[in-house]
């Protein structure tokens, strides 16, 4: 049986930050019965996560894969070591120090991503979601593509993961500690999610006794497939000027641009009236009889 690491600690909702349903809410559309945006060819690197602490840091790592795959076309596949060298920049860990392998928290996780970045991909903002509203949720994996979630991991949830089994409720399951995934589809009453290396699922009923803080990013990828990958991208600009007042930054999403009005066809010339072209052969054929000329 294999054991896994965790590593997410507890989240933090008096700290400031952007919230996506007072800003979004009423402009994302209804959500699809079902979304999926983890193809089958993404690949999902474990990113030391089976022997460090680094769930917060390998779930960007593992966003990044999937940003990348769908935005750009081409999938940015980060490596162990710099996954690693964030997770240490963070939160002061030492490979050499097994003390110092402490977990971080999910908002200083996106904080770094959107300053520093890995490898040179970073995101211009982030927003938390409410975990209780579902509908929320989907919107979310079916608009921006990709949910960052925290949740308190039952010892129940490892057991299930090692014997290939989607996470559900299971009476007298002791919480382990924090553990954060990324979360890529629903439908069927379950989320699929990713996480140490490969695809899982959890019970909407799990979602709702467990997770505790879920996350969207903005990133440039997503922005220039508006409409194909993220697509409620004409109204995050919206969020922008949300994050623009809580950071006294600018608005790092472009303004959406209006949409040209059409060209009308051009009018086509009135056909000629036959009677009046006769009469004109007339008078020309007068003027000629005549020794007119104009």
């Amino acid at each position: 049986m294999n054991a896994y690491r965790l590593g997410k600690l507890p989240a933090q909702p008096a700290r400031p930050h952007l919230k996506l349903s007072a800003v979004l809410r009423e402009r994302l559309a209804a959500p699809p019965a079902s979304a999926d945006w983890q193809a089958d060819t993404i690949r999902w690197p474990m990113y030391a996560n089976d022997r460090v602490g680094d769930c917060t840091c390998a779930g960007v790592g593992h966003m990044v894969n999937q940003l990348t795959f769908y935005g750009s076309g081409q999938e940015v596949v980060p490596t162990e070591d710099h996954v690693l060298a964030m997770y240490s920049a963070i939160t002061g860990y030492t490979p050499s120090d097994p003390n110092s392998d402490t977990g971080a928290y999910c908002q200083d996780v996106l904080a770094y991503w959107r300053r520093t970045g890995l490898e040179g991909h970073r995101i211009m903002a982030y927003a938390s979601l409410d975990v209780s509203n579902l509908t929320e949720i989907k919107q979310a994996v079916a608009a921006f593509g990709t949910v960052y979630v925290g949740l308190n991991f039952p010892d129940s949830a490892m057991t299930q993961f090692n014997e290939g089994k989607t996470w559900d409720v299971v009476r007298g399951a002791r919480v382990e500690g924090g553990h954060c995934v990324i979360v890529g589809a629903y439908g069927g009453g379950k989320f699929g999610l990713v996480t140490w290396g490969a695809e899982a699922e959890m019970t909407e009923a799990f979602w709702k006794k467990y997770v505790d803080e879920a996350w969207v990013v903005l990133d440039q990828d997503g922005l220039e497939k508006a409409g194909g990958y993220f697509a409620g991208a004409a109204s995050f600009y919206a969020l922008g000027e949300e994050f623009a007042e809580l950071t006294g930054e600018a608005n790092p999403i472009p303004a959406p641009q209006p949409t040209p009005a059409p060209t009308p066809p051009p009018t086509p010339a009135p056909a000629a009236d036959p009677r009046l072209v006769q009469a004109l052969d007339l008078m020309q054929a007068w003027a000629h009889d005549n020794n007119i000329t104009a």
